[in-house]
């Protein structure tokens, strides 16, 4: 297989075909290196979330499909690793009109919480794309394989900035992190590693807030606000919402953007595992 390295990826055409990636990417954005509390964490092996991804178009508003969120962990190597997955598909309706089924996987330290291995694989309209990477901390660089569609895959060497982790594995860290110790309004910056590089962001605190499912379930919860990067599908400068429990667990219930072609919702339906009581949910 022919290899090419250094290469500019080429982006997608913007539109409604990320609409499957865009929920999960949501939730992913909320990547942010945090002071770690030992081995102590808010999840357990074994919880699952499941979310209804909202699209709303025109006024109206579709059901377009489903992201479910596993923990777990593993051996590795003879090391014991969290293992992180998450699949996003939309429903066979909407398949008729574009079909998406995105997949991401994590494997991180369970000692340190540090990056190990990640991949992407995402599939729209049944034009597949990979992004792989593999970290390598005592050299300093992160291994990448990317494979877009019917292109020549390459590999490419990037070098490890201290603080970066990958996508799926930063969610989990970052619902680690003690929101009652910040002040409304207060700025947290973040790295994120997507598309082959590593991005410098941030979020804003913006207090405590009621929030209710679409299954009549209300939660008391943090709120933030992240800003976007431009590019294929956010519109430069925009802002996304996230909502996570006021409570041990910090589960998102909701997150809520606005995207190129409308705005889209991802809003809890189910979860299973938890680790501590839902204290934060309003009876």
């Amino acid at each position: 297989m022919k290899i090419r390295r250094k290469r500019m990826l080429r982006n997608p055409s913007p539109g409604v075909k990320g609409i499957g990636l865009l929920i999960i990417a949501a939730l992913l954005l909320l990547s942010v290196k945090l002071k770690a509390k030992g081995d102590e964490h808010v999840f357990q092996p074994g919880e699952k979330l499941t979310y209804g991804a909202y699209y709303n178009w025109h006024f109206i508003w579709v059901n377009a499909g489903e992201v479910v969120f596993k923990a777990d962990t593993i051996r590795h190597n003879n090391t014991l690793e969290w293992l992180f997955d998450s699949d996003g598909k939309t429903y066979k309706a909407y398949d008729l009109f574009y079909s998406i089924r995105d997949t991401f996987q994590s494997r991180v330290t369970y000692h340190g919480f540090l990056p190990d291995y990640f991949v992407r694989r995402v599939n729209h309209a049944h034009n597949p794309t990979i992004h792989e990477y593999h970290f390598h901390r005592n050299t300093g660089t992160i291994y990448s394989y990317i494979k877009r569609e019917d292109e020549i895959a390459f590999h490419d060497t990037i070098p490890f900035k201290t603080g970066t982790s990958d996508m799926l594995g930063t969610v989990y860290a970052f619902r680690d992190y003690d929101y009652d110790k910040l002040y409304k309004d207060q700025q947290v910056n973040f790295t994120m590693l997507v598309d082959n590089k590593t991005e410098d962001l941030y979020f804003r605190y913006l207090g405590k807030e009621k929030v209710k499912t679409r299954n009549g379930r209300t939660f008391m919860c943090h709120e933030v606000l992240i800003r976007l990067l431009g590019g294929d599908f956010f519109p430069d400068g925009e802002y996304m919402r996230v909502w996570f429990t006021a409570d041990r667990n910090h589960i998102p219930v909701r997150v809520e953007t606005e995207i190129l072609v409308g705005s889209v919702n991802a809003i809890l339906t189910d979860l299973e595992h938890v680790k501590y009581p839902l204290t934060s949910e309003i009876k």
